[in-house]
């Protein structure tokens, strides 16, 4: 196409005359022609795809995730001196009297308005109930009839005696933190929560809540799980521990066993109902017989307990009637029980109880 004199070209710059057959295709083309968009300005702080984040932007980032390092290690340096600090008590301070039902009398004087509990000091309850923190790992509760003291205090190392009564204890600390001394030997907690009964002659009970309890006699130590319970007889000689679910044949075959000396021939029928009536939860009570009284292992118990036990959580049975140490590990580990050393679990326990003296009462 010519250019027409002294005018611009139409295709170019939309200048000079207009041709029909331009204007036409103009029309049709229109609805494709381009259209400009308006530019929307990006928010703060956002990067366009395959843009890197600016200078700006990652001194930012850094400066948050500083601050949160700065938190967490500000908060564990937080838990390990609260921790420390629980753990920490000044040798032979008295403990603290939290609660006080009834009548209650320290060294033959009536409790009153008595704040502390010195070691030393007799604490003696007639129809009475008595709490006190043992130091800041856990508390006491004295039931009522009850004597009781407390030995020794400090660090990591609660000693206490209860001459007769009824005692409910709550711990979360280490390992032997407290120890109850008794006519029927040393009660020891494993991390904890537990009730006892103890009576003059030695004789009493034992029921564990949480955790475990180590029980120290003349006779035998004897390691008492959560749920399960020990009995004592006179002359403080402790029982099998046994499932609080078990059954009554259960636990009358067990009592005949544990009423008979451990030298002596085992009864036979209550060797039979003992294995008949034994469900997994009573492998505790099989598993310390054996371990008192290796004889067993020749017959239905150890039968019963290797039923009970995972497949691959084999013992020998020679190695039992040898008495081999560790010989019945495999079963020890499959226990269906928390481990003794994992008494951080037991988290619970660090809290305040609203219901020991309902569960002193109780049991």
């Amino acid at each position: 196409m010519n250019q027409i004199p002294g005018h611009d070209d139409y295709l170019w710059d939309r200048s000079g005359p207009v041709d029909a057959g331009v204007a036409e295709l103009e029309r049709l083309l229109a609805p494709q022609g381009w259209r400009p968009r308006s530019r929307v300005p990006p928010r703060r702080g956002a990067t366009a795809p395959g843009v890197a984040p600016s200078r700006g932007r990652r001194a930012r980032r850094w400066r948050i995730a500083i601050a949160g390092a700065a938190a967490i290690a500000a908060f564990a340096i937080g838990v390990r001196g609260w921790y420390a600090y629980r753990l920490q008590w000044p040798a032979q301070q008295p403990w603290r009297i939290a609660a006080v039902e009834g009548e209650a009398r320290v060294d033959g004087r009536d409790i009153g308005d008595a704040s502390r509990l010195a070691p030393g000091a007799v604490l003696e309850t007639g129809a009475g109930r008595v709490r006190l923190r043992v130091a800041r790992i856990g508390e006491v509760g004295v039931g009522e009839g009850a004597r009781f003291r407390i030995v020794d205090t400090r660090s990591g190392r609660h000693r206490t005696q209860l001459q007769h009564g009824s005692l409910w204890a709550r711990v979360w600390a280490p390992p032997g933190a407290l120890g109850v001394a008794t006519p029927a030997g040393d009660v020891l907690d494993l991390g904890c929560e537990f009730t006892m009964r103890a009576n003059a002659d030695g004789s009493g009970t034992l029921a564990v809540r949480s955790g475990w309890v180590q029980v120290e006699s003349g006779w035998r130590e004897v390691l008492v799980p959560q749920g399960a319970r020990v009995e004592f007889a006179a002359h403080g000689r402790p029982g099998t521990p046994y499932d609080e679910g078990a059954s009554d044949a259960f636990v009358a075959a067990l009592r005949t066993l544990d009423a008979q000396d451990a030298m002596a021939e085992p009864d036979a029928a209550a060797v039979r109902a003992l294995a008949a009536a034994a469900r997994p939860q009573d492998a505790i009570s099989l598993m310390s017989l054996l371990r008192a009284r290796p004889q067993l292992a020749d017959g239905p118990v150890f039968d019963r307990m290797s039923e009970l036990m995972p497949a691959d959580a084999r013992v020998a049975r020679a190695a039992v009637r040898a008495q081999v140490p560790n010989a019945m590990g495999p079963w020890w580990e499959a226990l269906p029980y928390p481990r003794i050393k994992r008494w951080w679990t037991q988290w619970p326990d660090a809290l305040p109880s609203r219901d020991g003296a309902e569960i002193l009462q109780r049991d």
